[in-house]
């Protein structure tokens, strides 16, 4: 009886848990691929969003550069320009000066 209630065993799980065993593996390895496509679609769609806004920070990086070095330029040209009304100024009292002293003499 004991050959009986094993053969029973065995054929029930021939027939009925293997093949769920099975259709469990299968399933599990679409959903595996599946996972696996998804992934790496989302990361290619994370690269690419990535490498737009990179490509934006670098433009800004380069846009405010150039902006710095207007803003440098500009200060130069203003110190420049202080400094040529400076001697402007020192010229114009050398020149009243030097009247002042032939007035004088």
């Amino acid at each position: 009886m004991s050959e009986n209630v094993l053969q029973t065993t065995q054929k029930l799980v021939q027939d009925v848990i293997a093949p769920d065993v099975r259709e469990t593996k299968v399933r599990l390895e679409a959903l595996s691929h599946e996972t696996n496509s998804r992934f790496e679609a989302m990361q290619k769609q994370l690269d690419f969003r990535f490498d737009g806004i990179q490509k934006q920070i670098d433009s800004l990086s380069k846009e405010s550069e150039a902006h710095y070095r207007g803003i440098l330029a500009a200060i130069s040209e203003s110190q420049a320009r202080s400094e040529l009304v400076g001697l402007a100024a020192v010229a114009a009292l050398r020149e009243r000066i030097a009247v002042l002293e032939a007035r004088a003499a």
